[in-house]
């Protein structure tokens, strides 16, 4: 039997929670690569080698099979806006780091573990810097695939509350001692400040394309 739209709006919605999951699954890879390694439960390299980079492959493929159902508006938008974000949350720690905060501190020790190497600084950079950016991507897609009903109002400020909960979580990690940073209150107030720039950035990206996140708005979603 043919499916009408009625029908293809049914099944969407009957397939959302396990979509939502997935994609949720797969971007917080990014972060399970490095909070394992905080705890000792595995190294970052290995990892990121057989866990994280599929599952980016996978986010990719969801994101082209789905572009033009929810999943793939979760998976692009989040991504393209948690770049944003994070590009904006740099730039305002950027002129504390310069008067001597280590706000970039861990950076390079990103592309250190990643890499298994010290050498060549330009690389190491690189890769940690990416992985930087691709933190920032994986809060929009997570993001987004936890919020049900995206409302305007539900978009802009479930993104600040979603900001300012990860870093929450973020500081009862072992993160500012694995990374010698100093736990005192400048830092937590500088870092706590710079995710609500990230929550506001986040919410208002996904705000302007609220209509692309509506299940009314999304057209037939594919087989996974």
């Amino acid at each position: 039997m043919p499916k009408t739209p009625v029908n293809a709006l049914t099944a969407t919605i009957n397939r959302e929670p396990f979509l939502r999951l997935l994609v949720f699954s797969l971007a917080w890879t990014s972060f399970a690569c490095l909070i394992g390694t905080f705890y000792g439960w595995w190294n970052m390299k290995p990892f990121a080698c057989y866990v994280y980079v599929p599952a980016i492959v996978l986010l990719v493929r969801l994101a082209w099979k789905h572009r033009s159902g929810l999943a793939g508006q979760w998976i692009i938008v989040g991504a393209l806006g948690g770049i944003v974000a994070a590009v904006a949350y740099d730039l305002f720690r950027l002129p504390f780091v310069l008067g001597g905060a280590p706000l970039f501190k861990p950076f390079a020790r990103f592309g250190e573990l990643l890499l298994g190497q010290n050498d060549p600084q330009w690389l190491v950079q690189s890769v940690g810097w990416s992985y930087h950016f691709s933190n920032g991507a994986a809060l929009g897609i997570m993001f987004l695939a936890t919020l049900w009903r995206p409302t305007r109002a539900r978009l802009f400020w479930g993104a600040v509350v979603w900001a300012l909960t990860v870093e929450a979580l973020l500081l009862l990690t072992p993160y500012t001692s694995f990374f010698g940073l100093p736990l005192d209150r400048r830092f937590v107030i500088l870092t706590v400040s710079a995710h609500l720039i990230f929550g506001f950035v986040l919410g208002w990206w996904c705000m302007r394309r609220a209509p692309l996140l509506s299940t009314r708005a999304v057209g037939h979603e594919n087989s996974i």
